[in-house]
């Protein structure tokens, strides 16, 4: 129970501390944005960069990424045949909401305070289809169902460029695959690089659950169309990770550390960069809402996680 309780309780107390800054009004949204800008362009990025660079890659890496890519597909497709279960103005949005994760700001702190930051390159390679994905297939029908018009490949090609989480990944793949990064990491300077990563990243867990927790605003008045979204969504991921973890184990032999990556990713809440994609007002509160809620959802997995690892 001890070792539970040291896990769990360090990221309750974090996102506690950040609906208590809201509530007591000891933090302002902008100085909350300040901090959500510094940990998503350079501190995340920085983090990603390295846990990809100093990966191990081999066909297994690539089978991995295809899968999960698949898998996102898959979701996306079937979020379609869900449509008739929500009925109103928010049922255009269900694929959106029952695919994809919010891997930088909840899966990422949650899995490093699992399996420590060392291992944080078992959950960015799974979010290497994420942002493939993302930044494709899901950001181009989304567009299109906001302003009825198609996003052409150069108009996502432009948007993937200016996300650093994104350049991050291909720089990190690329400085791994070529060894240039494990090259440094085990050269004299290693130990220069190593100490500018680590105290650039230390803060990333903390910083993230704090925005996280300052930002968990439900409207209630959404509670209903919120509900059945996230109850899809559960249906949904439940049988993903079931079937996620069934091809990667025909792949690879069983592997704690990435099945709790698995889980962890596919246990986050749809993409927070949704909401900035959406021109109505009451379309980004429900989007806000259901992903608010599904925090506590990512939170419990998270525990249940805990115990059994611990």
């Amino acid at each position: 129970m001890i070792k539970v309780l040291e896990t769990v309780l360090p990221v309750l107390v974090m996102l506690l501390l950040g609906m208590f800054c809201r509530i007591g009004g000891f933090l302002e949204k902008k100085s909350i944005d300040n901090m959500k800008f510094l940990v998503t362009k350079i501190i995340l990025p920085v983090a990603i960069f390295h846990a990809l660079g100093t990966t191990v890659y081999s066909k297994k890496t690539i089978s991995i990424v295809i899968i999960m890519f698949t898998m996102l597909l898959l979701s996306f497709g079937i979020g379609f045949l869900l449509k008739p279960w929500l009925k109103g103005s928010y049922q255009k949005y269900l694929p959106f909401m029952v695919s994809v994760y919010e891997g930088g700001m909840i899966a990422y702190p949650l899995y490093c305070g699992l399996c420590g930051n060392e291992n944080l390159s078992q959950i960015a390679m799974l979010d290497i289809a994420g942002l493939l994905f993302g930044f494709s297939v899901y950001m181009g029908l989304l567009g299109q169902v906001e302003n009825q018009v198609g996003i052409h490949a150069v108009a996502l090609i432009k948007e993937a460029v200016k996300s650093p989480a994104f350049l991050a990944t291909v720089l990190g793949i690329i400085v791994g695959t070529t060894g240039l990064l494990p090259s440094l990491v085990e050269s004299a300077a290693g130990g220069v690089y190593g100490n500018v990563e680590d105290m650039l990243t230390r803060a990333l867990s903390p910083l993230i659950l704090l925005i996280v927790g300052y930002e968990m605003q439900p409207d209630m008045t959404l509670l209903k169309p919120c509900l059945k979204t996230i109850f899809l969504r559960v249906i949904v991921q439940a049988a993903m990770i079931v079937l996620v973890l069934g091809a990667i184990h025909q792949v690879i032999d069983q592997n704690m550390r990435l099945d709790a990556a698995v889980i962890t990713y596919m246990s986050a809440p749809a993409t927070f960069s949704m909401q900035s994609f959406l021109k109505e007002e009451k379309a980004g509160r429900y989007v806000s809402t259901t992903n608010s809620l599904y925090c506590f959802i990512s939170i419990g997995v998270y525990v249940v996680l805990a115990a059994i690892y611990r």
